[in-house]
């Protein structure tokens, strides 16, 4: 296997790139991973065919690769293979069968690529073979530990359900490819009625949004699109220009999701997570490579491993989400610009809270809010507005995006995907509109009859927000840390560089004064007073305040207030002099001490409240 530590560069050796690398790389797999590295794992070692027939044809053209061998009916590895297969539903087995797709096994360790930790291959789909390679390991461990069987076609759905999508698509091409030789355009009919008749594993119903009409409106445009030039081009390369593995992988896994609640499959074992994920931090941890995540790209794909392991999330998430914040305005825009995402789009990663219940978004807000000593409120001034102001403008630009893609398709493809307009507008109505204007708006939206007019009715309400804000907003975030350790240093440096101001003070660094004046005070401070409990009682409120604001301006009044009342301390003129140094700060609990003549009219209490009489006279 092809196993690389980090900054290491790939071999220099032409025999390793004579594997049409220039396609893009498919099948599970974090970070990024060359398709030239897997082709290459997998050239050299040895393979053997588990399920279904070796295909060595390309376009009528037979490959010059070797003819590999079959297990044996009887083999331990057949019996645990099958045994995942018979869980599948039959309609998808046959869909298998009918395009001819083969799982083919590795011989070699659970991963076909490894960079580090958080990037890896473990499973490839090789489109032009029509197989899905599987390492044999794998599925040996997995059979070892006594995995459910449905375990392996999890593995099996996650991987063919995108490659059958990818064979449509390819199938459609060559059928279109020969329609052009006779035709200058593609009719309506043509696209749709190819697509259906070579269609073996989409639902087709008569609801719109069935599986075959949400594949054919997502990929309408692209195929509607295709022109002339294409007829002596390979079809693998249009394919490959057309097919969208990420919105597959979505896809995917929504239906891996649905089949485990209709057939009620356990979901504890997952190989993912517990064989290929586990292999990659022990080689890792071999390696001597960093495990702990150091980027925000590292942070963001932590949260997205817990999210599709299914883990319960509220211990380590939180520890996730501390250390984004921890990386400023870097890491505070990295997770809002993701979940507003997710949002707009309606996909649910890091936002998918179905598993524990832990709702990350409202977790992170509130990590944010325990940092600042705003009120917490949505108010001006507070940390609750200044969040809500950087997640809107996220909201508004992404809105914006999404509406350009659905623009930028053709007449045709706009009323496929009318809904798509229609939802976003709903979505924009109570935010955009004056709440006298939002009723009228929704039913002209709910009974418009085009997506024409659906267009029209949008203008002014996806426009893209000015850039400058989003720096305005970042800032105002920044400004109300001010509980967090990193405030005074790592924040205020942002600050100072996106606001273009370098001499701007956000909020006093007063922590080490604080530290200083500590230094005065005896221990335990009540046994150097003639009221040792009202000092008891303004050294707690000082210790306490102190722990969770170490740069609150009242903490000088406290000490003013401690220091005055240490009569009976060797140095009790320095601490006097301190508290005149105070100034203002000291003058109220000077006041309150001089009001008191109950507490402070004694013979005992009296000179404290002789020395506040002088102090005062002096600030």
């Amino acid at each position: 296997m092809q196993y690389h530590v980090p900054q290491q560069l790939y071999p220099e050796d032409p025999a390793l790139y004579q594997s049409g690398g220039h396609r893009p790389n498919t099948g599970l797999r974090e970070g990024l991973v060359h398709h030239d590295e897997v082709n290459d794992a997998i050239r050299m070692n040895p393979k053997t065919v588990i399920f279904g027939q070796q295909t060595r044809l390309r376009n009528g053209v037979i490959m010059p690769d070797e003819k590999l061998p079959r297990f044996h009916a009887g083999h331990d590895m057949v019996k645990f293979f099958y045994s995942a297969v018979r869980q599948l539903p039959p309609y998808l087995v046959d869909a298998l069968l009918d395009h001819k797709i083969s799982v083919t096994l590795v011989e070699g360790p659970s991963l076909l690529v490894f960079h580090h930790a958080r990037e890896h291959q473990s499973f490839h789909v090789g489109r032009t073979r029509r197989t899905i390679y599987i390492p044999e390991r794998v599925l040996r461990e997995a059979n070892e530990a006594g995995y459910d069987y449905w375990a392996i076609s999890e593995v099996i759905i996650q991987e063919a359900l995108p490659l059958l999508d990818y064979l449509l698509i390819l199938e459609t091409i060559r059928r279109l490819q020969e329609h052009l030789k006779t035709h200058l355009t593609l009719g309506y009919y043509i696209v749709k009625d190819t697509l259906r008749r070579h269609n073996k594993h989409l639902r087709d119903t008569d609801v719109p949004d069935d599986e075959f009409g949400t594949f054919f409106r997502y990929y309408a445009d692209a195929l509607y699109g295709l022109k002339p030039t294409i007829r002596d081009r390979d079809p693998y390369d249009i394919a490959d220009e057309i097919f969208d593995e990420n919105r597959e992988r979505f896809w995917s896994g929504l239906k891996l999701y649905d089949l485990c609640e209709v057939y009620q499959y356990p979901t504890y074992f997952a190989i993912d997570r517990d064989i290929c994920h586990g292999a990659a931090f022990r080689l890792a941890e071999e390696l001597n490579l960093e495990l702990e995540p150091q980027t925000t790209e590292d942070i963001m794909h932590d949260l997205w491993d817990e999210a599709r392991f299914k883990l319960s999330r509220s211990i380590k998430t939180e520890a996730l989400l501390e250390r984004l914040i921890g990386m400023g305005t870097e890491g505070i825009k990295a997770f809002v610009e993701t979940i507003t995402e997710e949002m707009v789009y309606g996909y649910s990663f890091v936002t998918s809270n179905r598993y524990d219940g832990y709702d990350v978004t409202g977790g992170f807000r509130q990590l944010l809010q325990s940092y600042s000593s705003s009120p917490k409120a949505n108010t001006p001034g507070t940390m609750g507005h200044s969040y809500n102001e950087l997640y809107n403008y996220f909201v508004q630009l992404k809105n914006h995006e999404f509406f350009e893609q659905y623009n930028a398709m053709d007449d045709q493809a706009k009323e496929e995907n009318g809904d798509v307009i229609r939802q976003m507008l709903y979505r924009v109505i109570d935010v955009r509109l004056r709440p006298s204007q939002a009723p009228d708006f929704k039913r002209r939206v709910e009974f418009a009859a085009s997506a024409r007019i659906l267009i029209d009715m949008s203008q002014g309400l996806f426009e893209k927000p000015d850039p400058a804000t989003e720096t305005k907003y970042l800032c105002n975030v920044l400004a109300q840390l001010d509980l967090h350790p990193l405030f005074h240093t790592q924040f205020l440096a942002e600050y100072r560089e996106l606001s273009g101001n370098e001499d701007i003070v956000l909020k006093a660094h007063i922590a080490p004064e604080i530290d200083r004046l500590v230094e005065y005070l005896p221990t335990p401070p009540h046994a150097s007073s003639s009221d040792p409990a009202g000092v008891n009682m303004r050294f707690a409120k000082f210790e306490q305040l102190r722990a969770r604001n170490p740069n609150s301006e009242d903490l000088f009044g406290l000490l003013a207030a401690l220091f005055v009342r240490l009569d009976q301390s060797d140095n009790y003129p320095e601490l006097c002099e301190r508290v005149v140094s105070l100034g203002e700060f000291a003058r109220r609990p000077l006041e309150e001490i001089v009001a008191n003549a109950d507490l402070f009219g004694d013979q005992q209490r009296g000179p404290i409240r002789d020395k506040c009489r002088e102090i005062l006279a002096e600030i």
